[in-house]
């Protein structure tokens, strides 16, 4: 898990932004890109099976939180601003089940 910065000037809509916990998926050194599921500690009102609820204490998390796995976005290393912890390997199994179902893979 990591703390990025995502600039607020960029954001349109319900995109997230400002600095934030992500995780990243993938990882494109030769290119300084990654592919990151942000993070919220907003509980949606919504019931979507897109979201996965990562709770308070794992990965250095201090609140509930929720991976919001249908704003995947690619990002530049330098929004990187902090890392973590390392997410909890059943928090890592149910993000890649939501992803093979929200990609269609």
């Amino acid at each position: 898990m990591w703390t990025l910065e995502f600039h607020q000037k960029e954001i349109r809509g319900h995109e997230q932004g400002y600095e934030r916990p992500c995780v990243i998926i993938k990882s494109f050194n030769n290119l300084d890109l990654a592919v990151v599921i942000p993070l919220t500690t907003k509980e949606s009102k919504y019931s979507l099976y897109t979201i996965v609820k990562i709770p308070k204490g794992t990965a250095g998390l201090t609140a509930d939180s929720y991976a919001l796995c249908h704003q995947i976005r690619a990002i530049s290393f330098d929004r990187i601003v902090s890392k973590r912890a390392r997410l909890d390997s059943k928090d890592v199994l149910k993000i890649n089940a939501v992803l093979i179902d929200t990609l269609e893979l």
